[in-house]
Parts: structure tokens; C-alpha cells; sequence
């Protein structure tokens, strides 16, 4: 199963999705995974070699294996995580902290992009890029399949 760095969505790449959308590839085998939902294509890490020294040139100067206190920007979609600080102009600070966006605050990452979503018990909030690189965190895991939420997204307006 592979997760969809775009949009989060879990799927099983190759085979029926690359024949869907009639890759001339799919008979050959492929080296992109296609993501089923969006459609963003990445190239498959098991069996591009480039792809792995790509993967491995940009994991260098990372601390690997420990989970620490990285911008909400940073987290793949589906990761749960506990808010250490939050960042930004006093205002920004201020409407964050009246949506519950407060330092030991529990939250799940839903999606990426367009926006960034989180959940936070039965509360889903969206925003830019820019307030997500404000909100600084300490990343617990992730979980299994993001969830499909039908609760209302609600979007914090900036003037």
C-alpha cells in the first residue's frame, strides 16, 4: 500500500489504475505510481534506481529515527502530532489560540494540499501554507488510512 504525498489517499499502486487511465507503459511495467484520487504521479522508489539515490542524496544532514519538533508543514498527511509552539505574528497567534491551535493541543494532519486540514477531536480547520510553517510541533506517528471526514471544514480568514 503506498500513501499519495499529495493528497494522503491510500491505494495499492500499478495494475487496474495505470490501465485506467491508459498508460502506455502499464503493459511494460511501469516505474510511477499514479495516485487514484488526484492523480499525481511519483516515480516508484522499489524499482527506480535513481528515484532511491534521489531519496537518499536529500536525507542527508536529517536526523533519521527520532521524531522531534518540526514545522506542521513538514508532516506527511495522516500523522498525528502534539502542538510545542505556535509561531507568527501576535494576531496570527491570537485567532490560532481561539480555534484551539495551542501549545499541548492534539491533532491529526488530514491533507496537504489545497490547503492544509487538521483535525482536533471533532473539530477540522483548514489553512495556508504560511500559518502551517507558524505552527510548530512534536510528532507522535502516524495512523492507518486518513479517514474520509464529512464535517465542515472550517477556514480561517486573514485580512
Amino acid at each position: 500500500m503506498t500513501v499519495c504525498s499529495l493528497c494522503g489517499f491510500t491505494y495499492a499502486p500499478g495494475g487496474a489504475v495505470c490501465r485506467e487511465r491508459a498508460c502506455p507503459l502499464a503493459v511494460l511495467g511501469c516505474s510511477m505510481e499514479h495516485c487514484p484520487r488526484c492523480g499525481f504521479s511519483a516515480p516508484d522508489e522499489r524499482s527506480s534506481r535513481l528515484a532511491r539515490w534521489v531519496r537518499r542524496m536529500l536525507a542527508r544532514g536529517k536526523p533519521a529515527g527520532k521524531a522531534g519538533t518540526a514545522s506542521l508543514a513538514g508532516l506527511p498527511p495522516g500523522t498525528s502530532a502534539t502542538i510545542k509552539r505556535v509561531g507568527g505574528a501576535p494576531e496570527l497567534q491570537a485567532r490560532l489560540a481561539a480555534q484551539g491551535l495551542v501549545p499541548g493541543a492534539e491533532l491529526r494532519l488530514v491533507q496537504r494540499w489545497p490547503s492544509f486540514v487538521v483535525e482536533m477531536g471533532h473539530t477540522t480547520l483548514a489553512f495556508e501554507r504560511a500559518v502551517a510553517e507558524c505552527v510548530y510541533v512534536l510528532s507522535v506517528g502516524e495512523e492507518g488510512e486518513p479517514r474520509a471526514s464529512n464535517s465542515e471544514v472550517a477556514p480561517i480568514a486573514f485580512r
